[in-house]
């Protein structure tokens, strides 16, 4: 299931740090919002206060892309970056 949210996260690309804002959330992806968003194949790393995910790049859509994550997250992980924890 996926989670719907705007939360501001620092997207990481081959060492390069870019501001992103996550828009949905579930424990084997996410949906990205970027300005200047990466390509389909990259790995990226996603990172907030209570989150540090890598993942695949696996379809991009203007400034929206979606990304697997490499290992699911828990699914209180995933909550309590929902409820802004």
């Amino acid at each position: 299931m996926r989670l719907k949210l705007f939360e501001p996260v620092r997207l990481l690309l081959a060492g390069q740090a870019a501001r992103a804002h996550l828009l949905d959330l579930s424990v084997t992806g996410a949906l990205v919002h970027c300005d200047s968003p990466p390509c389909v194949g990259d790995h990226v790393l996603i990172e907030t206060n209570a989150l540090g995910v890598k993942g695949q790049v696996m379809w991009v859509r203007v400034k929206r892309f979606g990304v697997h994550f490499d290992q699911p997250l828990p699914q209180l992980t995933v909550d309590r970056v929902v409820r802004g924890d």
